[in-house]
């Protein structure tokens, strides 16, 4: 399936209120989180996001959209060593990550947000979605077999999974290099929406999130080899949707069709879409952010 840019996707600001937490775990530093619940919700879309992601205007736009799109509320929460607080990951889980396993981090994520449902007073669902785009795809398919415990998964949805190939630090960082690059189209598809632009200029005025050299040594290490994939033969999945943009560099178009066939060859069902003229960045464009809801997620509330 493709899709082309539609900016017809893009409506009306959504109407779901986001509130900000800032998660205190017992023994673990802080972090910020986001909690957006819909007037009537259905169950949870736990939102994994991808690499040097604040969670500022530009992603509180986004959880509205999805809350209101999809009747769930959705939870999101800073990754761990990624933080407007710039606090480092713990050493064992670096050391972990540095041989290239992922799953300490996963579980370290995984503890903030179960403190973000316990704030924002969200009960273990009986509905479950789960999205990743990026580093959050490997962080989400990591998760997967804690948070079946949480409550049913009924789907995984991934946008421009990285950890699906073998490759050196190096060349995923030439690859990171050239779909920056690429930034420029995706914004540009904001446009002809007001309220879009005015969340990305107030983007700009909020501080980054900061991290140290050596934890994005081991963030690189984890995306430098096909862990996603090792992840996913390990778990029972009822429905995966996946996503990637045709010009894409660090999700590589032979490396996405075989995570296909994987999922193919086990019957896994689930839409298979490719986003026509964006990159990697496409989830940097509001249109495409909508019609990829609607394309994954939109008969969340139906079955519901």
């Amino acid at each position: 399936m493709t899709i082309s840019v539609d900016h017809r996707a893009v409506e009306a600001r959504p109407e779901t209120l986001v509130r900000q937490h800032t998660l205190r775990p017992t023994g673990r530093t802080p972090l910020d989180a986001l909690v957006a619940t819909p007037p009537v919700s259905h169950g949870v879309l736990v939102y994994f996001p991808g690499f040097n992601t604040p969670l500022g205007p530009w992603e509180i736009a986004k959880c509205a959209h999805l809350a209101d799109a999809t009747s769930l509320t959705v939870v999101v929460t800073e990754i761990p060593g990624m933080s407007r607080f710039g606090h480092s990951i713990p050493k064992a889980v670096r050391t972990e990550m540095l041989h290239g396993r992922i799953d300490a981090w996963a579980e370290l994520n995984l503890a903030y947000v179960a403190e973000a449902l316990e704030v924002g007073d969200v009960r273990h669902p009986e509905h479950m979605q789960v999205l990743g785009y990026s580093t959050g795809c490997s962080l989400a398919v990591s998760a997967l077999p804690l948070l079946g415990e949480w409550g049913p998964i009924e789907g995984l949805n991934l946008v421009e999974p990285v950890a699906i190939t073998t490759r050196n630090i190096a060349s995923l960082q030439a690859h990171n290099i050239a779909d920056l690059g690429r930034m420029p189209t995706a914004l540009a598809t904001n446009r002809d929406h007001e309220w879009v632009m005015a969340a990305r200029r107030s983007q700009r005025r909020e501080p980054s999130v900061r991290y140290s050299p050596v934890d994005l040594v081991a963030i690189g290490q984890v995306l430098a080899n096909p862990g996603l994939l090792e992840g996913l033969d390990a778990v029972e999945l009822a429905r995966c949707a996946l996503a990637r943009g045709s010009r894409s560099s660090l999700c590589r178009v032979g490396d996405y069709e075989r995570l296909d066939a994987q999922l193919a060859g086990r019957g896994v069902p689930g839409p298979t879409i490719t986003v026509d003229g964006l990159g990697h960045q496409l989830w940097h464009s509001f249109p495409i952010v909508a019609q990829l809801t609607q394309a994954m997620l939109g008969d969340t509330s139906a079955a519901a």
